[in-house]
């Protein structure tokens, strides 16, 4: 009995040491931040928490700021109103990232192998893996992959049109078309699909022009142009070397020898560059020099391709007893220019400029079978250098020649 008392004794005394060193924990409220594991970091440097959790029954809403270096989670959910930003350069979300309506993830970069966006606008992202969004308005994305279910329309714009993707910006452009650099890239477009008409194929293709059904576009080979949906044939700048008449002899609407040279300028089909209007042209050739000039002076300049000027001989018995330069032999009359100090009407223009393929383009309708315009280059020419031949009555003026060149334009 004794013994059994000593052992209860000893066991008292045991407990009642034991109770002298346990702990009593006080329940408090949740603080703001919960962490598993909390330490001071070096800011640059990495920190690894294996959970999170701000979540607190005191408020809805609430602002996460983080500052260093790069985030790397594997889940992260925002609630409304909850905003994450800081200066952090990249948010790395290995598993999904989830953002409610009102609340904003702003940073460097995100990268997330599955990202759900609700209510987001202006958003930027990088996705590795796959982007969805039910409503969704995007700056800029790049993915590897990007499927876009149903109907896509533009904010304000469309008509329920097909849309498909396009290639056809495969570098940068300039404003006219031009491409911008030689580097070229793959870059899709996603634009309205486009339904040609046959019959706008049919027309390029039928005037030697290359069809592109893309973009319904119609290419003319470079010696054509496009006009109204045809490929059209244009002129092209030709120089013609000329013999030049200088007359010193004729009146304007006759050469001598039942050559005619112009129609009066009011004649329905008389040609408006070369023509004469009536008045002095009606007078002698012999009697309408300036008493300065007489007896000879330069009437008109008379253009020739090919021939030459030729002298008839001396014929005793006829109107002329002398030999005389006055016939202009073989060759095709071209026009010519009045010297408009004795002769009023119209001459051949001379050419404006040295750009002779702008004015071929600007004088003659593409597409036509012929073009009229000429114009002269340049004229090298005398005088009446030949003197006078004698006849019958009296004394004339002999005609003289120079060179030139005359641009016409003739279709390719």
């Amino acid at each position: 009995m004794k013994r059994v008392l000593t052992v209860l004794v000893l066991l008292s005394g045991a407990y009642i040491l034991h109770a002298e060193q346990m702990t009593f924990v006080t329940t408090l409220s949740s603080p703001l931040g919960t962490f598993a594991q909390l330490e001071t970091a070096d800011y640059s440097a990495t920190t690894s928490v294996p959970l999170l959790n701000f979540c607190n029954t005191r408020a809805s809403v609430g602002t996460v700021t983080l500052k260093g270096a790069d985030t790397y989670l594997q889940t992260l959910s925002l609630k409304n109103g909850t905003t994450l930003g800081g200066n952090t350069p990249e948010y790395r979300i290995s598993g999904t990232l989830s953002v409610n309506n009102n609340s904003e993830v702003t940073g460097g970069r995100l990268l997330a192998n599955t990202a759900t966006v609700s209510g987001a606008s202006l958003a930027k992202s990088k996705v590795t893996d796959t982007l969805y969004a039910s409503s969704l308005k995007v700056k800029g994305a790049k993915a590897a992959g990007l499927t876009i279910p149903g109907q896509v329309q533009t904010s304000g714009s469309g008509n329920n049109d097909e849309l498909e993707w396009s290639n056809i910006y495969t570098k940068d452009y300039k404003s006219d078309g031009s491409a911008n650099g030689s580097k070229s890239y793959t870059s899709y477009l996603l634009k309205t699909k486009v339904r040609c008409v046959a019959s706008e194929a049919t027309a390029c293709t039928s005037s030697k022009g290359t069809w592109d059904d893309t973009d319904c576009s119609c290419t003319c080979p470079s010696n054509m142009i496009l006009k109204n949906g045809k490929c059209i044939g244009k002129f092209s700048p030709k120089v013609i070397d000329i013999g030049v008449l200088v007359n010193c002899h004729y009146t304007p609407d006759s050469g001598g020898g039942n050559r005619y040279w112009r129609k009066e300028c009011s004649d329905p089909d008389a040609d408006p560059y070369n023509c004469y209007n009536t008045g002095w042209a009606n007078y002698p050739a012999n009697v309408i020099c300036y008493s300065s000039e007489k007896p000879c002076c330069v009437h008109t300049y008379e253009f020739y391709q090919g021939g030459s000027l030729i002298k008839s001989p001396k014929v005793t018995g006829k109107y002329w007893v002398d030999e005389r330069w006055l016939f202009w032999e073989g060759g095709s009359y071209m026009g010519g220019q009045l010297n408009n100090r004795y002769f009023s009407g119209g001459s051949m223009p001379a050419c404006n400029g040295s750009d002779y393929q702008s004015i071929c383009d600007s004088r003659c309708t593409a597409g036509a079978s012929s073009c009229s315009y000429k114009c002269l280059i340049s004229k090298s020419v005398p005088g009446c250098v030949n003197g006078t031949y004698k006849y019958s009555s009296g004394t004339s003026c002999n005609n003289a020649s120079g060179t030139g060149q005359v641009l016409t334009c003739v279709s390719e």
